[in-house]
């Protein structure tokens, strides 16, 4: 179950980063918080590290990465183990930047890539 509450999280946020261009934070804290909650019950201590790392990327690349990328990783922590998200990172990244370098785009919403990875790897 808690497969389809990530995927119905990252279709949403997919149209709004391909329309919008900009994440709703209420959607990520939603998600965040419901995987908190989900890791305090079962017992496990909440990861933050690879969240607060894009996030840091983020500020100091000027936005390169957006602030809702960093905190869609972070919420995303709270339900995916380690090697799960860098799977996501690495191949929603790649992916985004080989799709850039196709079309030559410079500023490619990351989260449609995100939820590919996500579709291809993950969910399993």
């Amino acid at each position: 179950m808690e497969r389809f509450w990530i995927l119905g999280h990252l279709l949403f946020l997919s149209a709004e980063d391909i329309k919008e261009r900009q994440l709703s934070l209420w959607v990520i804290g939603e998600l965040g918080v419901t995987g908190l909650f989900c890791k305090v019950a079962a017992g496990e201590p909440p990861r933050f590290f690879l969240g607060f790392l894009l996030l840091t990327v983020g500020y100091l690349g000027k936005e390169q990465i957006g602030y809702g990328d960093g905190w869609l990783i972070l919420a995303l922590e709270m339900w995916l183990s380690v090697p799960e998200l860098l799977y996501l990172l690495f191949l929603g990244i790649g992916m985004g930047t080989l799709y850039g370098f196709c079309f030559r785009i410079r500023e490619v919403p990351l989260v449609p890539f995100l939820t590919a990875a996500y579709l291809i790897g993950v969910w399993q």
